[in-house]
């Protein structure tokens, strides 16, 4: 059996296909590659992954990796959520299990502070769990539910000291809420709160360096809000889209700097139009700044988008692109601290990008080529300089699809992918 990944875990609307895109030369410095490492197995063998692994890096580069598999050999093949941490001086360590066998272990989700102590969420038997895992790869607590109630999507961030924020889609009696709870070092809780109603869709968050979390949502796909969020402190319901015009919204992503100035980046659908690819900026003082259409309105983009920001304020955003009924292109540019958009870069076929920035701008663009998803063979990479610009394409993998990738402070990258033919190894390389 091929574990399938949620096609669209944002929009239940379906997104049209067609259009053209007008293509902008990047004029940036070129950065250069990142020196890899040779390719580690990191589920066990005899074990059949699924394709929703990911990986946290620290400040040291150390960086824990995340997936679910299951035992082929045993009846039913249930699932469970694993991690194995990869010191950046050396191997791999010991595989270790979060969660009990079980028929629906699914969506795992990571995030790691200054010193490597992580935190790990995921949905388990129709609830939203979450485990704490040692900067030495060690399980610390019990495992934790942390909804109340039947949950779904849920994602994490940890503030530099080590507290973390989960969030996720909260279902009571068929409404849909979103919902937090802080989740401490010690496998402690706090009690759950929660930030408004919600879609059945993943709520998407980031955190700065004094620990405020952005946390963005969309309202039955008609509006989509964001609050910041600290202990003690819940700020108010922010509005960036507003319910009009018959659109629908989904596919939310938050970047944020060292002082809590954010990104939002959405797309925007409306019946028998292609959809559009959108942000804004929303400083921690200050006005909402003005809408940026990030993707030509000719574009057919995708569902799959991604966004990243640097301390200083400086983002990438990245995207994909049907560009006929069996192709899919990968794209990315910048969004300055200013608000200032840069060149349109296509970065090659593909699809499902993801990107990850070091403290200081440099990055990495990842994704599966060729498109559309099930079609992937290839890992793909290609690193970002502090000026915005892509450097040469580096094949990570020949046989590898649903890629994801993390970075440390201080630029050491990490990329996790499932391989693509069976038993569907879950595997990783690490540069710098």
């Amino acid at each position: 059996m091929r574990f399938s990944s949620n096609s669209w875990k944002v929009l239940s609307n379906a997104v049209a296909f067609g259009g053209v895109l007008l293509l902008a030369a990047s004029t940036a410095v070129q950065p250069a590659n990142a020196a890899w490492s040779g390719t580690y197995a990191a589920s066990a063998a005899g074990w059949t992954a699924a394709d929703s692994p990911t990986v946290a890096v620290d400040r040291q580069g150390d960086a824990l990796l995340v997936w679910v598999a299951c035992q082929a050999s045993a009846p039913g093949c249930y699932h469970q959520v694993q991690v194995r941490l990869k010191s950046a001086t050396g191997g791999l360590g010991p595989i270790r299990t979060l969660s009990p066998l079980g028929p629906s272990a699914s969506w795992p989700e990571v995030a790691t502070d200054d010193d490597g102590d992580s935190a790990v969420v995921w949905q388990q038997d129709g609830r939203v769990v979450g485990r704490r895992v040692s900067s030495t790869g060690t399980l610390v607590g019990p495992l934790r539910t942390l909804s109340n109630t039947s949950a779904i999507n849920p994602t994490v961030v940890v503030e530099p000291s080590g507290r973390a924020l989960a969030v996720w889609t909260d279902v009571r009696s068929g409404a849909y809420y979103t919902t937090a709870r802080f989740f401490y070092q010690d496998g402690t809780v706090s009690n759950a709160f929660t930030l408004g109603s919600g879609a059945a869709d993943q709520p998407s968050a980031a955190i700065d360096r004094n620990g405020l979390a952005v946390v963005a949502w969309t309202e039955s796909h008609s509006t989509v809000v964001a609050r910041r969020v600290k202990p003690g402190y819940l700020g108010p319901r922010t509005v960036f889209l507003a319910a009009g015009s018959g659109a629908t919204y989904g596919r939310v992503n938050v970047g944020v700097d060292r002082d809590g100035d954010a990104v939002v980046s959405l797309l925007r659908h409306k019946t028998n139009e292609l959809s559009k690819f959108w942000a804004r900026r929303w400083p921690r003082t200050g006005a909402l700044g003005p809408v940026m259409l990030l993707a030509p309105t000719t574009d057919n983009v995708t569902l799959y988008n991604a966004i990243a920001s640097d301390l200083e304020g400086d983002s990438m955003v990245i995207w994909s692109r049907r560009t006929s009924t069996t192709q899919t292109d990968v794209f990315g540019r910048r969004i300055s601290r200013s608000g200032a958009l840069g060149a349109i870069t296509r970065l090659g076929v593909g699809d499902r990008p993801r990107v990850a920035l070091d403290d200081d701008g440099n990055g990495l663009a990842v994704w599966h080529s060729p498109g559309p998803p099930y079609d992937a063979t290839r890992v793909l990479a290609r690193p970002i300089s502090t000026a915005g610009g892509f450097g040469v394409t580096t094949t990570l993998s020949t046989d590898g699809r649903v890629v994801r990738t993390a970075a440390s402070p201080g630029g050491n990258f990490a990329v996790v992918w499932q391989q693509k033919s069976y038993p569907y190894t879950i595997r990783a390389r690490f540069g710098r």
